[in-house]
């Protein structure tokens, strides 16, 4: 009869069958892992190699060892049988520790059957209870027991060494487990197994060894390399044939004696193929694409700038497949050759600053002082070397320069620096000629107030050039010629400047070098009074420049050097490196003004671009009070309660204030026409948006509609201070179009176009990178590329994070809304 399958004895039936599998699993499972242990370490042992080192009779002995163990582990399953069902129903109990025996109960029957009824009726209450017990029965998961047959976890041991084996072994496992069975007809089977290729880079390229795989190519594979990498393959000794076509050189190879294998090698020069075959059979084809290294290249972005003080500043890029080493500028003669005439000094070399990428590669800039070579205002060909990691050397064409020279301005000190230059570059010819030069400078000294003490310097270098008896003598002389030029002219200063130049180098090749934020700071702490010293002496010494000129280049040195220890301490190293560059062209224009300073017309046009500098900050200053004022009156308006504000900006009023601007604009552009400079548009647009704020404040002051009023006792400043703005931005226009002027009418030495004081640069810029008169502007080189741009979108994130604070001021939030353009 079929059972319910809702039945107990149905529910017991599938409970009886999950127990049967699961104790023939806790019997079958122990031998099959102690076997998968065994396979597990034969594996390791062929992937570790064990047979490549090993004679055939000892490889026989491994395998018959490694065969007992197999079959001592499976022997207990020839034992195994199928469960009875007295352990089923253990089994079944056994998950049912509170119960007496559920399961076997419930298959008992009565041992003595009867009619009796009460018997019958205990009995069947006995049974139901049992299948109500059985219901809730449940088969427990296998326990083979494994932790205490294996109590230190050893078949885990074998499956981590035979994956660590298998990873080493790599494209040769098979093989590898192949050598255990190999005949007696094989020669030298592990030997045969075995074979190694690989391609080992260069150390310049930075790339890890590449793996060929050998064994089970299906088809040739294609393999990129750099240039001059070496090809390594490692084989049974006549067991291999390699064959190379292409540009693949053959080395002599030292045979592994410790392997008994023999090793070959391949300098790879260019593209090529390389094959490997074995008894005539071919194992794997390669195709070699070799990347060329090549040679760097340098080349000039900008010409070589010559600075006041006599400095050269490079700009230029270089650039290579795989990183630079070193660069530098070499000098030479034009028509230089090996029968060119001898010089007392060789030419100038100039170690050239890398890219501060990782690589060093990309564009960078280097400035470095040649005043004092003797080459120094030279005809000369320049030419720019680098050289890569690889050692490959790139030069750029040759480039016709004059080489800098310090911009002497006592005239003897100049024709003594001349003199000099003269002996050095060809002694052979100019001896005599100095001679001559130097009896000149003798003659009259009352006539012409020759200094005692000079007087006595020339005749000295006078005998000592009678004297001379060699090159030793010569460049003797041609020092101490040098030594008269420079103290003639700056007396102590030139001390201060090498000072200012030395702290400035330290503090580059810190920076370089990554140095900790203490020893940046003590460097820069260094400069700044080196700098200072250079600042002090040249305001002693200039007692015609303007006197505005020397406060605002400390101002400007103090902010720049805060900037860049700022920068430094930051991380932004390439921005702090950047500010020294600026710093360093700040210190080269110092004297600009200085060295123009006898000259009457350039000392006026300097007074009037400082009047306009300074007109300018008014001009700002204004805008900002006028805009404040109209805020305050926004304020009062809005609140009729609150008590009205004075309404006075010191002795005048702000339209009195504005007038005065008008006409010291005025008077600044007779002057400026006076000077032989033309009209500027840019003076033109001030002048009239001027009028127009002049206008809009009188008639808010007057409640009168006006030009600029609008007919009402209280009228919004908001249209004067947008006029205030436009004569800002065409000042600073005019500004620019000043400078364009002034450097089509004059230049310094070298091509150096005249410049105004306070160490402003041509083109419209100070050395800050910043328009004339627009100090503080967000202009300049420091501003550009990438950096200057993340910076500029941090401070468009935070005035837009404080607009959109509810609790600021008004007053502040209306500012900020101007900032942002959106007015």
């Amino acid at each position: 009869m079929a059972l319910s399958p809702q039945s107990p004895e149905a529910k017991l039936e599938r409970l009886s069958r999950r127990a049967a599998w699961t104790l023939m699993w806790e019997t079958v499972w122990p031998p099959l892992a102690w076997a998968g242990t065994v396979v597990l370490l034969f594996l390791a042992a062929s992937w570790l190699g064990l047979w490549f080192v090993t004679p055939r009779p000892a490889r026989l002995v491994g395998l018959i060892l490694f065969a007992l163990a197999l079959a001592a582990a499976l022997a207990p399953l020839l034992r195994s049988r199928w469960p009875s069902r007295s352990a089923i129903l253990d089994r079944i109990d056994a998950a049912a520790p509170g119960l007496h025996r559920p399961a076997a109960g419930f298959e008992d029957s009565l041992a003595n059957p009867s009619d009796d009824t009460t018997t019958r009726a205990l009995w069947d209450l006995h049974r139901a209870r049992l299948a109500r017990r059985v219901e809730k029965l449940k088969v427990a998961p296998p326990s083979p027991g494994m932790a205490m047959r294996d109590p230190r976890a050893l078949r885990f041991a074998a499956l981590l060494l035979a994956l660590a084996a298998g990873l080493s072994a790599g494209s040769e496992r098979y093989a590898r487990v192949a050598a255990a069975f190999e005949g007696p007809d094989s020669t030298s089977g592990a030997a045969t197994a075995r074979i190694d290729a690989w391609i080992d880079p260069p150390a310049y390229a930075n790339k890890p060894p590449l793996l060929l795989k050998v064994v089970g190519q299906e088809k040739p594979e294609e393999v990129t390399t750099p240039e001059d990498s070496v090809l390594i393959t490692r084989a049974a000794p006549g067991e291999v044939t390699a064959s190379v076509e292409g540009a693949l050189t053959a080395v002599v190879a030292k045979p592994t004696t410790d392997k008994g294998l023999d090793e070959r090698r391949w300098i790879i020069h260019g593209d090529g193929k390389f094959s490997l075959a074995r008894g005539g059979s071919t194992l794997a084809n390669f195709t070699i694409h070799a990347t060329p290294k090549g040679a760097p290249t340098i080349t000039l972005i900008d010409p070589p700038r010559a600075n006041v003080s006599g400095s050269l500043t490079l700009h230029y890029s270089i650039a290579d497949a795989y990183g630079a080493a070193s660069a530098e500028a070499e000098f030479a003669r034009p028509g230089d050759s090996g029968a060119a005439a001898h010089s007392l000094a060789e030419p100038p070399k100039l170690a050239l600053s890398l890219p501060g990428s990782a690589n060093g590669l990309g564009e960078a800039r280097t400035t470095s002082d040649l005043v004092e070579h003797p080459w120094a205002g030279a005809d000369v060909l320049m030419t720019l070397k680098a050289i890569d990691i690889a050692g490959k050397v790139g030069t750029s064409g040759p480039i016709a320069m004059k080489l800098p020279q310090r911009n002497f301005v006592n005239p003897l000190a100049k024709a003594l620096v001349e003199q000099r230059r003269d002996l050095i570059l060809d002694p052979d010819h100019n001896v005599p000629r100095v001679a001559k030069s130097l009896d000149a400078l003798l003659i009259a000294p009352e006539q012409w107030e020759t200094p005692a003490n000079v007087y006595l310097g020339l005749r000295g270098a006078k005998t000592m050039l009678a004297r001379a008896s060699g090159d030793k003598d010569l460049i003797e002389v041609a020092d101490w010629l040098w030594t008269m030029a420079l103290s003639i002219e700056d007396g102590d200063a030139s001390q201060a400047q090498r000072d200012v130049r030395a702290a400035e180098q330290k503090l580059r090749e810190a920076l370089k070098n990554g140095a900790s934020d203490e020893e940046i700071k003590a460097l820069t702490r260094e400069l700044r009074e080196a700098a200072e010293r250079y600042l002090n002496q040249l305001a002693q010494q200039d007692k015609d420049a303007d006197p505005e000129d020397m406060p605002m280049a400390t101002q400007d040195l103090e902010s720049m050097l805060d900037r860049m220890e700022e920068d430094a301490k930051n991380g932004a190293r390439d921005d702090a490196q950047a500010m020294l560059d600026q710093l360093q062209d700040l210190m080269e224009n110092m004297k600009s003004g200085r060295d123009s300073a006898s000259d009457p017309a350039r000392k006026e046009l300097r007074k009037q671009l400082s009047e306009l500098d300074k007109l300018m900050r008014d001009q700002q200053a204004l805008r900002d009070d006028t805009f404040r004022r109209d805020q305050r009156e926004r304020s009062n308006r809005a609140t009729p309660d609150a008590q009205a504000s004075p309404d006075a900006d010191g002795d005048s009023s702000l339209d009195q204030r504005q007038q005065s601007l008008a006409d010291r604009l005025d008077e600044m552009r007779k002057r400026l026409k006076a000077l032989g400079l033309d009209g500027e548009k840019g003076f033109d647009d001030a002048e009239g948006a001027m009028s127009e704020a002049e206008r809009d404040l009188k008639g808010q002051g007057q409640g009168q509609g006006e030009s600029g009023g609008k007919g009402k006792g209280h009228t919004d400043k908001g249209d004067a201070v947008d006029a205030q703005g436009r004569a800002l931005q065409a000042l600073r226009e005019g500004a620019q179009g000043l400078q364009q002027q002034m450097q089509g009418q004059g230049s310094g030495q070298n091509g150096y176009k005249a410049v105004r004081g306070n160490g402003r640069k041509p083109g419209g810029r100070d050395p800050l990178g910043r328009g004339d008169g627009a100090r503080g502007a967000s202009e300049g080189s420091l501003h550009e590329g990438p950096a200057g741009a993340e910076r500029a979108r941090r401070v468009l994130q935070e005035l837009r994070r404080r607009l959109a604070d509810p609790n600021r001021p008004t007053d502040e939030r209306n500012y900020l809304e101007r900032l942002l353009g959106r007015d």
